[in-house]
């Protein structure tokens, strides 16, 4: 998918590739919140390797790319949307480690409402019938979830977290539309991860065991995020930007929200509650009902240009 991609203007995919590269986002994006809870360290440590190591695996793929790709431009957008990336992680992760993952995955993936509300009010985007049908659905999925978790300090801690990480995560998507419109996913995603790395790292060295604990358990860890919800769901979420409206792309990702759940009840045990069910079948309804006002997914639409 990514290799046939040039940074030129690429041929339109079709509608099942669309929506194949959508289910595997989901799916490899759903694994994330699992392998961070079986890690347990800092948050800016698993975030650092879960980005360092993706980076290595996308190297030889563009060191195969045409050379003069990379500009100042390029490094500034980099900077910004990787920018992003790590406080939408850093403020996640620490949200993950004190609320139960369904509750803390729901709150991070409200960024569709606020990129929706984005595209109303400064883009002048006309809300379809069908996408207002499920951010009704989003809305009343996500608003049950608040009422399963005990309202203690330090839950509101990680409430505030997960919705800091939301906000940065939709700031995330709307730079990264704006530069897919010069650059193959590969270029993009290379760039931004890098640049985002080197954040971590500055942010990791102004706290005591930066970069640690380090041990071959950690390690594989570190090697399953980069390769499974990083490179299989966030890079391929950055190939789909180029081909759908990024509120689209922002609602399929809520898909993490039903996936990580069951993925946590069936490894970690964590059974939610009836009625955070109830609020993952919303949810459910709401992706399929956004993703089906998806008729304009070609490069040049009215709605591409964020």
């Amino acid at each position: 998918m990514l290799k046939s991609e040039e940074t030129g203007t690429p041929s339109a995919p079709t509608a099942l590739q669309r929506y194949g590269a959508v289910a595997v986002g989901v799916l490899s994006i759903s694994s994330a919140s699992i392998l961070i809870r079986m890690a347990l360290v800092q948050a800016q440590t698993i975030a650092f390797w879960r980005l360092f190591l993706t980076t290595l695996v996308l190297l030889p793929m563009v060191l195969r790319k045409p050379k003069g790709w990379l500009s100042w431009t390029h490094m500034r957008g980099f900077a910004l949307s990787g920018g992003f990336l790590a406080l939408h992680f850093i403020f996640w992760i620490q949200s993950l480690m004190i609320l139960p993952i369904a509750l803390s995955t729901a709150l991070v993936s409200t960024h569709p409402i606020l990129l929706a509300f984005y595209g109303r009010y400064s883009q002048k985007h006309r809300l379809s019938r069908s996408t207002k049908a499920g951010m009704i659905s989003t809305i009343l999925g996500l608003g049950i979830l608040p009422f399963t978790a005990s309202f203690s300090s330090v839950q509101m801690t990680g409430i505030l977290d997960a919705l800091l990480g939301s906000v940065f995560a939709g700031l995330y998507l709307l730079s990264g539309q704006h530069y897919r419109h010069y650059l193959s996913a590969t270029q993009y995603s290379f760039g931004t991860y890098f640049m985002s790395s080197l954040i971590l790292l500055a942010i990791n060295f102004t706290h005591p065991d930066p970069l640690g604990p380090l041990n071959p358990r950690l390690l594989i860890l570190y090697g399953l995020m980069a390769i499974i919800p990083t490179l299989g769901g966030h890079t391929t979420f950055n190939w789909l930007l180029r081909f759908m409206p990024v509120r689209l792309v922002s609602m399929a990702m809520i898909g993490e929200i039903p996936g990580s759940a069951l993925l946590a009840w069936a490894i970690l045990h964590q059974m939610p509650p009836w009625p955070v069910w109830i609020s993952l079948s919303l949810l459910t309804a709401g992706i399929i009902m956004t993703l089906r006002s998806d008729s304009e997914t070609v490069p040049g639409s009215a709605d591409s240009p964020l």
